[in-house]
């Protein structure tokens, strides 16, 4: 499953705090970049099936909704040398991590004893998460991609409840076509393999506009199947089902 790098589904605050850290690590010449922010309940069910239920070593002691990266409050940050990742904490670079960690903690960012690249925002307890009791002043980005996650939840443990004060969008403008009404046809074409080539992710829609819903943002990458195009826009389906998930702007995508 596909890890999420996608800024704007982190909290405001925990994601402001992240960025300063980047900064401060570039200024240090310290090559430490985020490996992973957000994490879906379904990949942390699978990293924590990891050693258990199957092989694999072990990567973390959370299940589905025991950890921060589920609430958007947690990163892993990893050094990026050459343009391979490296969790190397031998000889000197021991000493990296350590400056990480020193950066960290004046933004008020706290790691885990026994997972090096965490970082996770500080006064937070999981048991809050767990009840709903979320960070004060949470935006579009982080809510809904939060909310996503929450009600596509169906398995053991049970997700934790929707965030209160979730933001509702604006009605569409009158002369917005509506969502299972097209003024360009769909143009059909035999089912092609494609990728996002979006760096901070690609928005899905629920049609082909940015007038619609955005249904979820796709990450760097991500494998998605194209199933017809509308003008500039692709149909996209996410299972490979031959179902359509919601449409796309082609031009972040490479065939």
């Amino acid at each position: 499953m596909t890890r999420n790098t996608v800024m704007e589904h982190l909290h405001p605050t925990f994601r402001h705090k992240v960025e300063l850290l980047l900064q401060d690590l570039a200024n240090a010449n310290l090559p430490f970049r985020v490996f992973e922010g957000f994490r879906s309940p379904l990949r942390q069910r699978d990293l924590y099936s990891q050693s258990r239920t199957k092989p694999g070593p072990r990567v973390t002691n959370a299940d589905t909704w025991s950890s921060m990266h589920q609430y958007g409050v947690a990163a892993d940050f990893v050094l990026y040398i050459d343009g391979k990742w490296s969790w190397d904490d031998s000889g000197e670079r021991k000493k990296w991590w350590q400056q990480l960690h020193k950066h960290a903690a004046k933004h008020g960012l706290q790691p885990l004893s026994w997972e090096l690249p965490h970082l996770q925002m500080q006064g937070l307890q999981l048991a809050q998460l767990q009840r709903g009791n979320y960070p004060a002043d949470g935006d579009d980005g982080w809510a809904e991609n939060l909310q996503q996650a929450i009600t596509r939840w169906s398995g053991s443990p049970a997700a934790p409840p929707l965030p209160e004060a979730l933001p509702t969008r604006p009605p569409l403008p009158p002369e917005a076509p509506a969502a299972d009404t097209n003024t360009t046809a769909l143009a059909s074409q035999p089912v092609i393999k494609a990728r996002v080539t979006a760096r901070d992710g690609l928005r899905l829609r629920a049609g082909p506009g940015t007038s619609f819903d955005i249904k979820t943002t796709l990450v760097s990458n991500q494998q998605v199947f194209v199933l017809g195009q509308s003008g500039k826009w692709s149909q996209i389906d996410l299972q490979g089902d031959g179902l359509a998930d919601g449409y796309c702007h082609s031009g972040y995508l490479a065939t």
